[in-house]
This record gives C-alpha cells, sequence and structure tokens, in this order.
C-alpha cells in the first residue's frame, strides 16, 4: 500500500503527463470563491438596509410604507430559513413553491447519494492503484484525481461497486421525481379550482374566417354546452393601428400622472419647452400639466371613436383589403378595426365547461378550432395572439436556424476554455511558453490559471448567451410571457448541457491526451488513456461549481443589474407608489427561466461524476443548500410577481432531469467499455431504455390531469355575478372613463 500512496504523490517530473490541474486549482478556485462570496454577501447586507424597496419590496407592499424591515444580521437569516414551504404555496404562489420544491429535491437526492459516493466509491478509488497509466503510458495521476474512476485497473473487481452505483441511483432518482411530480399535481389542482376568471374561461385559437364577431363566435360554440354556459365571448383585434393609438393613449396618461406627482411633489408646476431650444438656454416654455391634459384629451377622444366603431361594427366585407393611412381620422379608424384576428376568449359560468371545453374536438381539421386553458391577462402578450399560423411557423423555422448555427460557432470558444484549464496543454503551444514559465515560478497562480480563471471565463461567457436567446426567441411572437421564457430556459438548459457538459468533457479529455495520441500507439491504448482522462474532467467541473455556488449564486439575491435598472426607473417618477413600482417590478419569471437552465446543468454534471469521480457530490450538494436560501429569500422578500404561471416549469424541468438522468447512464456506460468491465456494461446498458419507458409512463399519468381541472373535482357553483365578462376583452377596445380631476 506505500507503494501506491507514493506514486499517487509522485511529483511530475521528466516527460510525464499530467490529466488535470490537480490540487493546486481546486485550492486557490475554492478560496477565491469563498472570499468572493464572503464579499458579496457582506455588500447585500448594507445595500438590503439602503434599497429596502427593491430587497424587501414584497413586505413594503404588504403592510406598507412604514414597514419594518429586520435589519438585525441573523434575525432575517432566520425567518427566511424557517419559513414553511406550505406558506410560500399560499402567499407566494406555485411558481416560487414548484421552484423551491425543485431545488429541495436536488438537495434531498444529493444528500442520500453522497453517502454512497463518500463512503463507499471514492475509498475504493483512492486506495486503487493504475499501474498501466504510469508504467506503460508515463501518465501521472495527481492526488485529486486518485479519487476518481481513473485509478481503478481496467477489468478489476472494484469496478462492482461502481457497476452498482448506477441501478441504486437510477432508481432512487425515479421515486424522488415522481415524488415531486405527485406534490406538483396537488398544487396545480388546488391552483386550477380556485375562483380566477383563468379557471371560467378558455383560449380559441385558429377559427374559421367566417367568424367576424363576438356573437359569431358565441353562436357557433353556445350549441354545444348548455343553455347560459356562455357568459361572454371576445375576439382579439388584428390591426395595429387601433393598438398604437392605445399605446399612445397610455403614454400620455403616463406622461400626466408624472407630472402631477412631480408638482405635488416640489410645490412648484413643472414646464416644457417650446421649440427645439431647452428653456435653460433662453428658450420659451409652457406648463407641462396643460399641455398634457389636452393632448390627452384629443388621444382620447380619437380612442374612443375607434373603440366604439370597433365594438360596433358588424360589416366585415372589406376584410382583404388592406388599408395603409398616414392621416388618422374617424374614417380610417373605423376600417382599420374591421379586420379581427381568428384568436378569441370565451368565459364560462361554470369551470366544468371550462375543462370540458379543452377536452372537446370542434372540428375535423386538427389544426382548427384549438382550444386552450386561458392565462393570466398579465401574462398575454395581447399583438401576437393576432400572428398567423403560418406566419408563426416560418419565424419558427428561421429561429431553428439561428440557434443551430450559433451552436456550432458557440463550440469553439468553449473548446478553447477547456483547453487552457491544464498547464500541460499550454506547454505544448510554443507561443506560449512564456506564460507557462511564469505561471510554474508560483503555485498560487498555477491555481489561478488551471483552476478560478478558466471556470470563470466559461461562467462569465456562458452568461452572455441568455441576452442572445431572448432577442432570438423575440422574433417567435410567443402569445404569453410565460411561454416565452420558458423557450429561453429550454434553449439556454440545451446550450449549457451541449456546450458546458459535452464540448468540456469530450474535449478536456481529448485535448489532455492528444500529445500521447499522436505516438504511436495502439487503439487499446488510446482507449485506456481516455478512459483514465474522461473521470479526471471533475477537475475542472469542480472549479466551475465552486465559481456557480460561491460568485454566481451570492450575486443572485443582490441581482447588481436588476437593481441598477430598477434605480434608473425610479428616478423618473415622483410618487412613493410609482417608484416603488418601478424599482421593484423585474419580472421573476425572467430570473428563474436562467436560473433553472443553470441549476439542471449543475444537476447534470453532479449526477453525471457522481460515479465516475464522487468528489463532486459535496459541492454539488453545497450549490443546491446556497441557492435554495437565495431563491427562498428572493421568493420571500423581493420578487412580486404579477402572474402565475401554474408551475407549468415543472413539466419542462422534469423532462430535463430525465434527460440528465439518461446522460448519467450513458456516460457510466461508455466508462465501463473503456474500462472493460462487462459486468458493467451489460447492468449499465439496458438503463437508459429503463428511464425513457420510465419518463413515458409518468407523463401518460400525470400530464393531463396537470393540464385541464378534472371534472370529478370541478366546483358545481355557478358563477355568479357579472365580474369576469370583461375580463379578456381585448384591452384596445376598453373604454374607460377619462379623469383628469385629480389636476
Amino acid at each position: 500500500m506505500s507503494t501506491n500512496s507514493t506514486s499517487h504523490e509522485s511529483s511530475n517530473s521528466g516527460s510525464a503527463a499530467d490529466l488535470s490541474g490537480g490540487w493546486s486549482g481546486f485550492t486557490t478556485s475554492f478560496f477565491t470563491n469563498l472570499i468572493i462570496g464572503v464579499v458579496i454577501l457582506v455588500v447585500f447586507y448594507f445595500l438590503r438596509m439602503v434599497y429596502r424597496t427593491f430587497y424587501c419590496a414584497r413586505v413594503i407592499k404588504a403592510n406598507g410604507e412604514e414597514s419594518i424591515v429586520v435589519t438585525s444580521p441573523l434575525e432575517w437569516i432566520r425567518y427566511t430559513y424557517r419559513f414553511p414551504l406550505e406558506s410560500v404555496f399560499e402567499s407566494r404562489g406555485i411558481d416560487a413553491y414548484m421552484h423551491l420544491q425543485f431545488l429541495y429535491l436536488c438537495i434531498k437526492f444529493l444528500m442520500i447519494i453522497l453517502v454512497f459516493g463518500i463512503g463507499v466509491l471514492l475509498p475504493i478509488n483512492y486506495t486503487s492503484y493504475n499501474k498501466d497509466l504510469e508504467v506503460v503510458h508515463n501518465v501521472t495521476l495527481n492526488s485529486l484525481d486518485t479519487v476518481s474512476i481513473a485509478s481503478v485497473p481496467e477489468g478489476s473487481p472494484r469496478l462492482w461497486a461502481h457497476t452498482l452505483s448506477i441501478p441504486l441511483f437510477t432508481f432512487l432518482a425515479y421515486y424522488m421525481f415522481a415524488n415531486t411530480y405527485k406534490i406538483y399535481l396537488d398544487k396545480r389542482i388546488r391552483w386550477m379550482s380556485k375562483h380566477h376568471s383563468r379557471n371560467y374561461t378558455v383560449l380559441v385559437k385558429e377559427m374559421s374566417t367566417s367568424i367576424n364577431t363576438a356573437q359569431e363566435m358565441n353562436d357557433f360554440f353556445q350549441p354545444h354546452f348548455a343553455n347560459n354556459a356562455i357568459i361572454s365571448c371576445h375576439i382579439v383585434y388584428r390591426e395595429e393601428s387601433l393598438r398604437q393609438l392605445w399605446n399612445k393613449h397610455r403614454s400620455i396618461q403616463r406622461k400626466l400622472d408624472r407630472a402631477v406627482a412631480e408638482c405635488q411633489a416640489s410645490k412648484h408646476a413643472p414646464t416644457r419647452a417650446i421649440g427645439w431650444r431647452p428653456g435653460c438656454l433662453g428658450g420659451a416654455v409652457e406648463p407641462t400639466i396643460p399641455y398634457l391634459e389636452n393632448k390627452l384629451v384629443k388621444a382620447d377622444q380619437t380612442l374612443k371613436t375607434a373603440q366604439r366603431e370597433a365594438s360596433e361594427k358588424k360589416d366585415f366585407t372589406n376584410r382583404s383589403v388592406k388599408t395603409r393611412f398616414s392621416k388618422i381620422t374617424p374614417y380610417n379608424l373605423m376600417k382599420w378595426t374591421n379586420r379581427t384576428s381568428t384568436t378569441g376568449f370565451i368565459t364560462f359560468s361554470r369551470m366544468s365547461y371550462a375543462s370540458q371545453a379543452v377536452r372537446c374536438v370542434f372540428s375535423k381539421d386538427n389544426g382548427k378550432y384549438q382550444v386552450f386553458s386561458a392565462p393570466e391577462t398579465k401574462n398575454i402578450k395581447w399583438k401576437n395572439l393576432t400572428t398567423p399560423r403560418k406566419e408563426r411557423l416560418i419565424r419558427r423555422i428561421i429561429v431553428s436556424v439561428i440557434f443551430f448555427l450559433l451552436f456550432c460557432f458557440w463550440t469553439f470558444p468553449v473548446t478553447a476554455i477547456s483547453a487552457i484549464s491544464n498547464i500541460e496543454n499550454l506547454s505544448k503551444v510554443p507561443v506560449l511558453n512564456w506564460m507557462v514559465d511564469i505561471v510554474e515560478l508560483n503555485s498560487f497562480l498555477r491555481g489561478l490559471v488551471e483552476g478560478y480563471l478558466p471556470s470563470l471565463a466559461l461562467v462569465a461567457f456562458m452568461g452572455l448567451l441568455p441576452l442572445i436567446i431572448r432577442g432570438v426567441i423575440t422574433l417567435n411572437k410567443e402569445d404569453t410571457k410565460t411561454i416565452f421564457y420558458h423557450k429561453i430556459f429550454t434553449t439556454y438548459w440545451a446550450f449549457l448541457v451541449v456546450n458546458v457538459f459535452l464540448v468540456v468533457t469530450i474535449s478536456g479529455s481529448v485535448l489532455s491526451i492528444l500529445f500521447k495520441i499522436l505516438e504511436d500507439l495502439t487503439l487499446s491504448q488510446i482507449l485506456t488513456l481516455f478512459g483514465s482522462s474522461l473521470p479526471t474532467q471533475s477537475s475542472f467541473f469542480i472549479n466551475y461549481i465552486l465559481v456557480q455556488s460561491l460568485t454566481s449564486v451570492p450575486l443572485d439575491i443582490v441581482r447588481p443589474i436588476e437593481l441598477i435598472v430598477g434605480i434608473i426607473r425610479a428616478a423618473r417618477e415622483s410618487a412613493p407608489g410609482e417608484k416603488l413600482e418601478a424599482i421593484s417590478r423585474e419580472d421573476p419569471t425572467k430570473l428563474n427561466c436562467v436560473k433553472y437552465a443553470r441549476e439542471l446543468l449543475i444537476f447534470v454534471i453532479t449526477l453525471s461524476y457522481s460515479t465516475l469521480s464522487p468528489f463532486i457530490i459535496p459541492f454539488g450538494l453545497l450549490y443546491f443548500l446556497i441557492d435554495f436560501f437565495v431563491s427562498k429569500y428572493n421568493h420571500i422578500y423581493s420578487f412580486c410577481p404579477k402572474y402565475q404561471s401554474g408551475g407549468t416549469v415543472w413539466p419542462l424541468v422534469f423532462n430535463r432531469l430525465c434527460v440528465g438522468l439518461a446522460i448519467y447512464q450513458v456516460t457510466a456506460l461508455g466508462m465501463f467499455i473503456l474500462k472493460a468491465f462487462i459486468p458493467g456494461i451489460v447492468i449499465s446498458f439496458p438503463m437508459p431504455f429503463i428511464t425513457l419507458f420510465y419518463w413515458w409512463r409518468t407523463i401518460r399519468r400525470y400530464k393531463r390531469v396537470c393540464s385541464v381541472l378534472p371534472l370529478n373535482i370541478c366546483p358545481e357553483e355557478e358563477f355568479i355575478g357579472n365580474e369576469f365578462i370583461k375580463t379578456y376583452e381585448d384591452p384596445v377596445l376598453n373604454i374607460s372613463k377619462l379623469d383628469i380631476s385629480h389636476v
């Protein structure tokens, strides 16, 4: 055994090659990230007291401006930790609840496999000795790599422990995933059965072009239901001109409200310049409030004329005529509003009717009369609802092509980042010899170059993707904000898995033995090298997880970009209520779509290397523990969502959990093939197919009942009152009384 230990700790002398950076990179990355994380949390402690309206927005909105925010160094931590998840569902919504349930699932799963990984697999790896690497291939495993499966020789009986971990971890994952799905089903049904307008309403798309009015829509659907089942129908209008008038009206109203608030706060009437020269430079000025009042009255009269014509007009004979007018007149407005879309909403008197409508088929043409559960009104992108199906299809094809090209481009810089994570790779490049010589002078510099900087560069580089993805997906013109952000989540997750996990794993393994492969080696020798190099990539991913855990996640609680943008928005407002709304109005769904993708990536990385290098499991667990607390604080204090998606992100998360599980099984299968361990190959080979069957059975069992409220539990009470009749009316037709009496 002493010989083994000596070999583990042997220095890299002569021409021996290292497969990874080892302890120097790990320790440097750990302490660097730890210091940065502590500094971020200290900064957050003071920012939290200064910007209460941002970091405690929900508490202030709920309790008033004079609410007391806990400033004790420990009290708010204790309160966040003890806040029950059931209370999160009741007071913060199902979206926040399912996000925390997902993180809780990851924590429980990693805590369980940590026992087997650290207690069984790690000692087996560390006490093994792969003699062929040093004697035959002149490759030295450093002490960090010896805790991986790379130190176990090919065909060793010790690989039985790694083989048994595959079904053990797999069936544990099956049980925990299904249990979380059951929790989601219970909360989803409770959410769908609440007395809310969305649960009485359905969205109808791709109606026949012969349906032009709300009455015609009612006449088509009413015969399929009981008398008085439908209490209102609303058509969504297609023309952008009316929507532009409506947006103009809102913009002027907003400016007037700001001017009035500024006047009340400063006791001084604001003025505006007349002409091109500002008033401070001697230009003529006039009072802002009377000017905006007159402008608003004119815009209001024009808009209401257009709205009235749109609501009352019944002749749609000219719907095929393209109308493009530069001059706004009542006659032109009437013609602009003559075109409706094939999309509308139906509000029923009972939830059961809405549930039946979603389940029914109203046309033999599968593409016609598509009925869906209605999203909340603040979740709808009304303008995008009018996009024709063919146009949407063309847009999605274009977006897919753009993403394919982006996938191809993004692979090259990620591969380059993976290459510079090992000094041995850099030393083979003549132009970089000077850098290698400098780095070798100091162990801290070597650890910084091999451990911290590549991981930080990868995190920062991949952090740019959501901005690009968001811009591209805008071309899709999705109907709701939820679908829009879900597209960002699924696309970003695919980028992360392919570029961060697969590309780094494969390219890092190949590059670390590339110059050995160029020697005159047999296929068997190449497979041996590759089988020993693949597990050592866990060193890079451990450093990557450390950057995410101790730097990225603490930044999630500070949210510096959102804070700066909120401060800029609030500076434009004068009224206290408007300032609070401006600084805290960031959509949590937009932030969580990126977080979900990142969290799933960490889970895939940790699970995939849990058998190959169990030393990674504690750091994956550390990530989710910190992320759970940060996310829980944000949901309790900071996030103020204006709508709920109904937790619809969970089915997407579940699908990707199953994909991650399959990736883990395929990775283990490949490892056993490289290690030439037949029992491991036999046991691992059917696992991806079992996972596919498990995914299919779970989706078949839960998906439909989670999407539509079951009829046997629909509330029997009929809808009473008229509060929902106009809830889903197109906002551009919402004729409200103009009130400027507050001036």
